[in-house]
């Protein structure tokens, strides 16, 4: 008598296999053993698959040995296995774990990925977040230096600042710099040749070059202010020296100069 599939020659007699293992054809003379994820009764021609996203150790005697891989893990080579770090999976029976998007991270097992706090950035895949150095701010996902004339003074920021009239910054700076006493600069100034000194005649007023009013003056550039003419002396605006006034006349220091009564 030929075996069926599903059965064997064992000790002389035909035997089906026991649940758990299988025979493809007649005539076998072994049972095999189901492989990992799949399942058999007694009997059985063929090992069955356990459902997508669930595993079985080998030799698995029903449906009921397939187990669910939880949340935070897939099936890998046959066996769940926890999603790395930088991973994740958000739903049990899982086939495959996700990477993390850029400015996310995770840990070991996640069901989800986290924000980075604000002010720190990570590609995609990361296990942890990297805060932006002083100098530098998160722009695109990225920690990004501070383009010229412009500054972060703290970490984790998450935008530049434009410097200031009278300053001035190369790229990635944390602060500015202040141009020369007597010289200006317009805000957003990349360099110190940005800074341009005062002419004689100025000074630098609020941040800006100012002529020096009527009846005050400077001698030279770079002025941070204007002196005041003396007595019986005058200037008009923008003067770099004072004129003494004419015989007859008199005036008090930064005043114009009127004519003497006569006696």
């Amino acid at each position: 008598t030929v075996c069926p599939a599903g059965s064997a020659v064992i000790g002389g007699i035909c035997s089906f296999c026991a649940a758990g293992n299988f025979s493809a054809s007649s005539s076998s003379t072994s049972c095999s053993t189901c492989d990992i994820n799949t399942y058999s009764a007694a009997g059985a021609s063929v090992c069955s698959s356990c459902p997508t996203g669930s595993t079985s150790p080998k030799g698995s005697a029903s449906s009921g040995s397939c187990s669910v891989c939880p949340a935070g893990s897939a099936v890998y080579a046959g066996v769940c296995t926890f999603c790395a770090a930088g991973n994740f999976s958000a739903s049990p029976s899982a086939t495959t774990c996700f990477v993390c998007p850029a400015n996310t991270y995770s840990s070991t097992n996640a069901t989800s990925c986290t924000p980075c706090a604000s002010g720190s950035t990570s590609p995609a895949g990361s296990s942890s977040c990297t805060v932006c150095p002083a100098g530098s701010a998160v722009v695109s996902a990225f920690c990004s230096p501070c383009a010229a004339g412009n500054f972060s003074a703290s970490s984790s920021s998450t935008s530049c600042s434009v410097c200031g009239i009278n300053n001035y910054s190369a790229a990635g700076a944390s602060a500015c710099t202040l141009c020369a006493s007597g010289s200006t600069s317009p805000a957003g100034s990349t360099s110190s040749t940005s800074c341009s000194a005062c002419p004689a005649g100025s000074a630098v007023v609020a941040g800006t070059c100012s002529f020096c009013s009527a009846g005050s003056y400077s001698a030279s550039s770079s002025s941070t202010s204007c002196s005041v003419c003396g007595s019986n002396m005058y200037s008009a605006a923008g003067s770099t020296a004072c004129t003494s006034c004419p015989t007859g006349s008199t005036s008090s220091a930064g005043s114009d100069c009127t004519v003497c009564p006569a006696g």
